[in-house]
């Protein structure tokens, strides 16, 4: 078993309503104002090409997805939206690694939070981040909880979320369990990137 297990790789991460990884345009004022539309804005997103990593081996999920409600807000950063409920691989298409199915368990509550950063008006992209996420995930014995922030933009254009853990928004392990035999340990920060469809808000725009 433990030598089986040290050929997985785990990740988990989350997703959900919409925004991505960005910097605030030079000599450009921070959006403080947030709109949202409609206000409020009950959303779903599903992903098709989820992929969670640990270990340099990744574990892909057919099917990820979200929901939640989105609002109009102020501050910088904005908090615009929160998620509600958040999946990852359904029974029929589980998420697997090299070993078969791999089970993530999400906690919503609290939800997690979309936080908005910036806004570029030329491309109608919102860029900021997603916190309080929090999932365990399950592969055979080894059993571990992720939990953190990832980096996160919104298109209005097409609708997509897109969220990619790194830089200043990273997942943690913790409460590794004996069963995953040194491969994921507690303080490692596994990757995660994925692009969400999002059905129910029209735009994010700041100001």
């Amino acid at each position: 078993m433990r030598n089986t297990l040290r050929k997985i790789a785990i990740a988990t991460g989350v997703a959900s309503a919409a925004l991505v990884l960005g910097t605030t345009q030079a000599m450009a004022a921070p959006a403080t104002t947030w709109t949202v539309s409609p206000d409020p804005a009950p959303f779903t997103a599903v992903s098709t090409n989820t992929v969670l990593e640990a270990g340099g081996i990744p574990m892909t999920c057919p099917e990820a997805g979200a929901g939640g409600t989105g609002f109009s807000a102020t501050g910088n950063p904005g908090h615009v939206a929160d998620i509600e409920s958040a999946y990852f691989g359904t029974s029929a298409a589980p998420c697997t690694s090299i070993l078969g199915p791999v089970a993530p368990v999400t906690s919503t509550s609290p939800p997690w939070r979309i936080q908005a950063v910036d806004y570029d008006d030329a491309t109608g992209v919102t860029t900021g981040y997603i916190d309080n996420i929090s999932a365990e995930v399950t592969v055979l014995s080894c059993t571990f909880t992720v939990s953190g922030e990832v980096n996160a933009t919104y298109t209005n254009d097409t609708d997509v979320l897109s969220v990619e853990a790194g830089g200043d928004h990273v997942l943690n392990v913790s409460d590794a369990t004996a069963g995953c035999a040194g491969l994921v340990e507690d303080g490692m920060n596994p990757s995660f990137t994925g692009d969400y469809a999002v059905d129910g808000v029209d735009g994010i725009v700041g100001s």
